[in-house]
């Protein structure tokens, strides 16, 4: 195979992360612990986080977004501050509890995964590591999410007072799948 058109590489992604999803849906079981682990991944990738660049990255609302950072915070497993570049705003971070919960879960859904994956030959192994790395590449560069927080703040505009564009798309949770 020589060329594989982008459409098709974006549609089977798409599937594939959808089955993948499911499956680890299937394995942690609880719908309010998948939110959890949901929300803490997102946190661990943008912390200290704001909420509206939580918003954005968990895909729901700023309002949905304070919700679940204000259950996340009473649990211990967030912490919020003050923001450093402006004190009337709060930022987020995990806790030990909250890396914990995260590594535990990880670590659960790893070990019921890796027998799907055992059966591949190395150089199929390493095939699917360099795919996996290219996509997380492109993710980084290109996702409108991952723009740097010091440009966008939670009120929606950049340094020189523009509007953004948000992802806010619902109020309650989103399914992952």
């Amino acid at each position: 195979m020589d060329d594989v058109d982008s459409a098709e590489i974006v549609a089977g992604l798409v599937v594939v992360s959808s089955r993948l999803t499911r499956a680890f849906r299937r394995v942690i079981g609880n719908e309010s612990q998948l939110v959890t682990l949901r929300a803490l991944a997102v946190v661990e990738q943008y912390q200290p986080v704001r909420v509206g660049h939580f918003a954005q990255g968990y895909l729901c609302s700023q309002p949905a977004a304070t919700k679940l950072l204000a259950r996340l915070e009473g649990e211990g497993l967030v912490i919020r501050e003050a923001s450093v570049t402006d004190r009337r705003a709060s930022q987020f971070s995990l806790t030990d509890a909250g890396r914990a919960k995260l590594a535990e879960n990880r670590g659960i859904m790893i070990g019921q995964m890796e027998p799907y994956f055992e059966s591949l030959s190395a150089d199929e192994r390493v095939s699917v590591h360099r795919a996996l790395g290219l996509v997380a590449q492109y993710l980084q560069e290109q996702h409108p999410v991952d723009v740097d927080e010091a440009r966008v703040d939670d009120s929606g505009k950049d340094d020189s007072g523009e509007d953004v564009v948000r992802s806010d798309i619902a109020d309650d949770e989103i399914p992952i799948g």
